[in-house]
């Protein structure tokens, strides 16, 4: 990710703003209920953009800032990858003046998306193993989320049922076991759904083909 200029954040507050120090407890909370050790998933947070998701969604690159913490004294501008992904940086003195989150597009009111992350080995190789291990690690992380805390019931509701591969350009491929993969094209991404027989057959891998940007796990009815 190219170095951005220093930036001074300036603007009243909208609707799609929000409080730092809330959001960046609850980061720290998913985060805390990962899988000690070695594991497949990582979390990130996404900008919810207030237009309906899509390719221009997952290709979207900040020109300038894209997220930024400013409260009495502090104005920093947060690193966001192609697709609006981020995480929250520890900022004690933005806690302590009730800092607010600012987005320099358009979002939803009250909400960040949360997503998963996959670990690629080599960066363009992943086990079907590990694939199937991803949902595992999801699935106890959202089995350890309470019922009743606040603004978390969609992350606990949510089901996966694939993964998504977004290239930097176009002509991006998913290959399984060697052979094409039946993965659906959303733009420069590629939509694989799980399949259980090939994760019991154990031994194929899922490789892709031209330069990643990201694989995250594919909500099921996106």
């Amino acid at each position: 990710m190219r170095e951005l200029a220093e930036v001074r954040i300036h603007r009243k507050t909208n609707a799609g703003d929000l409080p730092y120090k809330s959001f960046f407890a609850l980061q720290a909370f998913v985060q805390s209920l990962l899988p000690r050790g070695p594991r497949v998933i990582d979390l990130r947070l996404r900008v919810n953009f207030a237009s309906d998701k899509g390719p221009a969604y997952d290709e979207f690159q900040p020109r300038t800032w894209a997220v930024a913490i400013v409260g009495e004294s502090v104005d920093h501008i947060v690193p966001v990858s192609r697709g609006g992904y981020f995480l929250l940086p520890e900022l004690p003195d933005a806690a302590e003046e009730h800092a607010t989150i600012m987005f320099n597009t358009p979002t939803r009111e009250g909400r960040i998306a949360l997503e998963w992350k996959l670990r690629v080995a080599d960066g363009q190789t992943l086990s079907y193993a590990r694939f199937a291990q991803a949902f595992d690690e999801v699935g106890k992380v959202q089995r350890k989320i309470p019922w009743d805390r606040p603004g978390m019931r969609e992350a606990r509701m949510v089901e996966y049922d694939g993964l998504k591969a977004c290239f930097r350009a176009g002509g991006g491929r998913i290959d399984v076991g060697g052979q094409a993969a039946a993965a659906r094209t959303e733009g420069n991404c590629q939509v694989l759904k799980f399949d259980p027989e090939t994760a019991k057959a154990g031994a194929a891998d899922i490789s892709f083909t031209g330069p990643l940007d990201i694989v995250t796990l594919h909500a099921r009815g996106i």
